[in-house]
């Protein structure tokens, strides 16, 4: 067996977890077994919309797969048809289950970067996750500047230079994730979320600047979801384990 297969083990999703869990799934979505027209029956007519709305067949055909796969997953926790879940979204665009019913407290986030999809699940917690593909054709010292901390902006500058987009882009997903698990966005402060100094095999904390000049404490932690890829996971607690497997049909 394989690294990969170590950290990422074919599953399929069970029932709703324990209240100390988070679950992780992963997904290609370019995966020659994921049929598209299955996926194009349980999607709804504003996600249809949103699907026709995009330029190239690809990316059209990997927002179909990612989210007929998101409600999948879901309808194995809720144990209702995946056709029938309903989403709300924030000012800011963070989906949730519809409220109005007891299904309505499990919390999920899911982010796709290219061909990798992952979603978080928590029955109790918020929770964000973010995944991208390392680029090297980017304006870092650019981006830095506006987005990043100084502590941030000093390691990128001293790393060794084919190590440097790698870090830049694991830091860019552990700020994602913290900022999609609150709700907020890219609105957020992003260089007033200093993630340069965490451990990323455990959940971290990462001191955020709150309403009213109080801080808020929220916990990162790194992903590897294959090559060429990183990602983050954020939660509003760190009493909890992150359990990840490779979605399975």
């Amino acid at each position: 067996m394989n690294t990969d297969e170590l950290q990422w083990p074919c599953s399929v999703p069970g029932k709703m977890m324990s209240s100390d869990e988070v679950h992780v799934w992963r997904v290609f979505l370019d995966s020659p077994e994921l049929e598209i027209e299955s996926f194009l029956r349980i999607l709804s007519a504003e996600e249809l919309g949103r699907a026709s709305r995009f330029h190239f067949e690809k990316d059209k055909k990997r927002f179909i797969v990612a989210r007929g796969i998101l409600r999948n997953i879901l309808s194995h926790y809720l144990g209702i048809c995946p056709q029938n879940i309903l989403f709300e979204y924030t000012a800011h665009g963070k989906p949730s289950l519809a409220s109005g019913g007891g299904e309505a407290n499990l919390r999920f986030n899911l982010s796709h970067s290219n061909e990798v999809a992952l979603y978080a699940i928590s029955p109790c917690r918020n929770i964000g996750i973010d995944v991208e593909c390392v680029q090297d054709d980017i304006s870092i010292d650019e981006i830095s500047k506006k987005f990043y901390s100084h502590n941030e902006i000093g390691v990128l500058a001293n790393i060794n230079k084919n190590d440097r987009s790698r870090l830049f882009f694991q830091y860019w997903t552990r700020k994602e994730a913290i900022l999609k698990g609150t709700g907020k966005g890219i609105s957020f402060p992003m260089e007033q979320c200093d993630v340069s100094t965490i451990s990323g095999s455990v959940l971290s904390p990462v001191i955020l600047p709150g309403d009213n000049e109080e801080s808020v404490c929220w916990y990162v932690q790194d992903l590897f979801p294959g090559h060429g890829y990183v990602a983050a996971i954020g939660a509003d607690s760190d009493d909890c384990k992150i359990l990840c497997w490779h979605y399975s049909l």
